[in-house]
């Protein structure tokens, strides 16, 4: 009697057991779907939230590209690099016409005078190497003349430091071609001056 109650509750417990087993098996098993769901619904909302690169972007950056091209193709700007090109200077940025706090205090011009009908101003961007070249289209181009000598007087006795500034600021040139007046402060400055004009006549 004892043996038969004893087997009796073996079985139950191996029978528990299994049943036990079998629903931790199943858990698992609805874990992997359930985990397996929710990773494919993760990557299918990343894939979704992440923008595609379209081809307005391409366009916007080509127009961008265009844009630079042209204002590097400026009838001014081409002259002056035209003129600069071989007569050891050092590389020249043009300032943008927007910078008109900029302009007017260390150039003295005002981007928005209305005798200006076009303005480009070029310098070194190195500190240590004081070039510029400045070009004014204008309606009384001795108006524009008197101007960039105010600049002229102001890079001599105000902004040239070091001795070969000082040089330079001291050969510099002012000039007038027709309908422009120019600035030239660089190396060679007379080379510039004959190239410049010859570039500003066509």
């Amino acid at each position: 009697m004892k043996f038969g109650k004893t087997a009796a509750l073996a079985a139950a417990i191996t029978i528990c057991a299994a049943l036990l087993a079998a629903c931790g098996n199943g858990n698992d098993s609805a874990n992997e779907e359930t985990t397996s769901a929710a990773e494919t619904t993760s990557a299918a909302t990343t894939d979704s939230d992440v923008p595609a690169v379209t081809d307005d972007s391409a366009d916007n950056t080509e127009d961008t590209n265009a844009a630079e091209g042209e204002e590097a193709a400026s009838p001014l700007q081409a002259a002056a690099e035209a003129a600069i090109d071989g007569n050891d200077w050092p590389a020249m940025m043009a300032v943008s016409n927007s910078e008109k706090d900029y302009i007017a205090d260390f150039f003295l011009l005002d981007t928005e005078n209305a005798n200006y009908k076009d303005l480009l101003v070029m310098q070194c961007p190195m500190s240590a190497n004081m070039s510029e070249l400045i070009i004014i289209e204008a309606d009384d181009v001795s108006s524009a003349k008197a101007d960039l000598e105010a600049r002229q007087k102001k890079a001599k006795e105000q902004d040239a430091f070091y001795p070969d500034d000082v040089e330079r600021a001291g050969a510099s040139i002012v000039g007038t071609e027709g309908s422009y007046a120019y600035f030239i402060m660089g190396n060679n400055s007379d080379k510039v001056e004959a190239a410049l004009t010859e570039g500003l006549k066509k």
